[in-house]
């Protein structure tokens, strides 16, 4: 379509081709081969594909909304007993177990090995805690003195032993990351040894100490709660880009990573 304002100069007998000439001087020209163009959109459609969003804070409240009360009844709160974790089971089911592992996947997904593994690990655990207290499974039964059979304690035993060697794995590993989750790992960790012991007494019929047992390792995990609770708040701050931001107190810069610790 013609320029009007050159039609109308041509009307009015101007120089056209002077007008044309001042005209595309001012103009700035943009050329784009097709294959920059092409590039161009790849690189736009690729950025939106790859976009993800943080499964962190999914796996750290599925953790909280299991553990806090597992914690609390191992403690006593309100006058509760072993028999509340009955209760649990469900959330043991779909939090602990199913919404942990999907956030552990949806980590593998973007490339996080770490959290990956923690919380595909924390969510089989899960499973295998509300299974072990499903009625419906009867595990407790094919012993003869049920949950307070030494076997079925000293199997547990060993499991709690096994998880306190793996958290202790992973509160090595979390020294690269930052304070809060070394704190979770440290904390944990004391838990679990706790528990394996407190399984170990009571296979033995040491019941009043397994009792203190139980409830110590239940505070240790009240304070990793209040730690995961903290970084899960933080995160949800972050995600709606809020202005107030939580430390969570970087450990990276302390502990170097080996590929640039190598390059120095």
């Amino acid at each position: 379509m013609p320029n009007q304002s050159l039609i109308h100069d041509a009307e009015k007998g101007y120089n056209i081709e002077e007008r044309l000439e001042e005209t595309q001087q001012r103009a700035p020209i943009i050329q784009t081969s097709p294959e920059q163009y092409e590039r161009f959109l790849l690189a736009s459609n690729r950025q939106k594909a790859h976009k993800f969003g943080n499964p962190a804070p999914l796996g750290l409240i599925a953790f909280i909304l299991v553990q806090a009360p597992t914690a609390f009844i191992q403690m006593g709160w309100g006058g509760s007993s072993a028999a509340a974790n009955a209760v649990l089971i469900g959330p043991y089911y779909l939090l602990g177990g199913l919404a942990l592992i999907i956030s552990g996947v949806m980590e593998w997904v973007i490339g996080n090995t770490f959290p990956c593994v923690v919380s595909i690990t924390f969510g089989g655990n899960w499973l295998a805690v509300g299974t072990i207290l499903d009625p419906a499974h009867g595990i407790a039964s094919t012993f003869p003195d049920g949950a307070s059979s030494p076997q079925y304690n000293k199997g547990l035993m060993f499991y709690f032993a096994f998880w306190t060697f793996l958290t202790a794995v992973y509160f090595v590993t979390s020294l690269r990351t930052n304070v809060a989750s070394a704190g979770v790992f440290f904390n944990i960790t004391l838990a679990n040894g706790l528990n394996a012991t407190a399984y170990g007494k009571m296979s033995n019929g040491d019941h009043d100490v397994a009792a203190a047992l139980v409830k110590a390792g239940g505070a240790f995990e009240f304070v990793v709660v209040c730690i995961v609770a903290y970084s899960f708040v933080a995160m949800m701050l972050e995600s709606v880009d809020m202005p107030l931001v939580l430390p969570l107190g970087d450990l990276s810069a302390i502990f170097r990573a080996r590929r640039k610790a190598k390059l120095s």
